[in-house]
């Protein structure tokens, strides 16, 4: 499964993980509030903002009933993360993810050997 975490309250913009989550249009993904509640169901839309629509959902409350319902709106500062399906994974937007991911570990490894070459210079 892909995960994405709701950034926008740290970041305030839209990045590759929304457009990702626009690709997750149509199918079923599983949606998990910051309450704890669980919404399983057909993605009709996602704005960037990461208000979602689902249809054909299946909620379930934090202390485990299940119930099911026609179709919701939910608000994007209330969603923790949102479970994608696998099959996103061959999406070109999710090569763009891997690709700035293995980006950014890079200049993290560069940056802690630059500190280590400063501390060995120092002594």
């Amino acid at each position: 499964f892909i995960y994405i975490f709701n950034t926008m309250a740290t970041t305030g913009q839209a990045g590759v993980p929304i457009k990702l989550l626009h690709e997750g249009e149509g199918l079923v993904v599983i949606v998990s509030l910051k309450t704890g509640e669980e919404y399983r169901g057909t993605l009709v839309e996602a704005e960037d903002t990461m208000n979602c629509q689902l249809q054909n959902v299946t909620f379930t409350a934090r202390d485990g009933r299940i119930t099911k319902l026609e179709q919701i709106y939910l608000r994007g500062g209330q969603i923790k993360f949102i479970v994608l399906p696998d099959n996103l994974k061959q999406s070109p937007i999710f090569k763009k993810v891997q690709q700035l991911s293995k980006q950014k570990r890079e200049r993290e490894l560069a940056a802690a050997n630059n500190r280590s070459v400063k501390k060995l210079k120092k002594k």
